[in-house]
């Protein structure tokens, strides 16, 4: 009897050592395949923030050079880009008292959402700020930012006002010189072209035109505003450095700038 019984235990105990090593080479293979997957999103994660650096590097460069481009060969296999068209506006307006002048120009964004293993704790800016008026030429206008919203977000905007007190300048009026405040205002009209999807794509920058114009003969210390869609800034011309008992002239250049998807192979 204790033989057959003895016979009997052997298979029975091979048989539940082979189930446990079965669940646990399972178990291995699932954690190994989630540690695979969450490095490869997070390496993902952080080429898109790369990419749209690189993007906003190619606006730099073209930045003042009409008709000229650029672009940035990327995949996307564990991140999903999105070029959103907001329907807000960025407003800017030059209030100099009885007068003013009022300019919109779209708020659109390059967006990337990370995958599902990735986070972010800290919402921080990797280029420039979230100030809407820029007073000096070493801030971005591109703002490249990482936050957190339903997962794990990288986003490219230029939802902001470069406004540049030049100093005094000496103009001639027809019989003499006479002295002038000059400021410099700079927006990028970030639009989007034809956008197809895939994993490996172009991303192409081009530079469609500049808008310039020139606002002369301004009295006393009017105001620059600046209106996003989560807030206002605004300065005074004394508060940018100027002289309000000169007169002033104010010179606008809206650089069209335009980011199209082409599909790569």
């Amino acid at each position: 009897m204790k033989r057959e019984n003895l016979a009997i235990s052997t298979p029975l105990s091979t048989i539940i050592l082979a189930s446990v090593l079965l669940v646990i080479v399972g178990v291995a293979s699932f954690a190994a395949n989630n540690a695979i997957n969450a490095q490869l999103e997070e390496t993902q994660f952080e080429q898109a923030k790369n990419v749209l650096l690189a993007v906003d590097n190619i606006v730099k460069k073209v930045l003042f050079a009409r008709q000229s481009s650029g672009y940035v060969k990327s995949s996307f296999w564990k991140t999903t880009p999105q070029f959103t068209r907001t329907g807000g506006n960025l407003t800017l307006i030059i209030d100099a008292g009885s007068v003013n002048w009022t300019y919109q120009i779209p708020v659109n964004v390059i967006k990337v959402k990370g995958g599902s293993h990735v986070g972010v704790t800290t919402p921080q800016d990797i280029l420039g700020n979230g100030s809407l008026l820029l007073t000096d030429l070493s801030s971005s206008l591109g703002r490249v930012s990482v936050y957190q919203s339903d997962g794990a977000w990288v986003s490219l905007d230029y939802s902001r006002v470069r406004c540049v007190y030049t100093g005094i300048w000496e103009y001639f009026n027809g019989s003499d010189y006479e002295s002038f405040n000059v400021v410099e205002i700079t927006v990028v009209n970030f639009t989007f072209g034809t956008i197809e999807t895939g994993t490996q794509v172009f991303i192409i920058v081009q530079n469609l035109g500049i808008n310039s114009e020139s606002i002369l003969d301004i009295s006393g210390n009017f105001e620059i505003r600046v209106i996003g869609p989560d807030g206002e800034e605004k300065r005074s011309l004394e508060e940018l450095g100027g002289d309000p008992s000169k007169r002033t002239i104010i010179n606008l250049v809206f650089v069209n700038v335009e980011v199209s998807v082409a599909r790569s192979g």
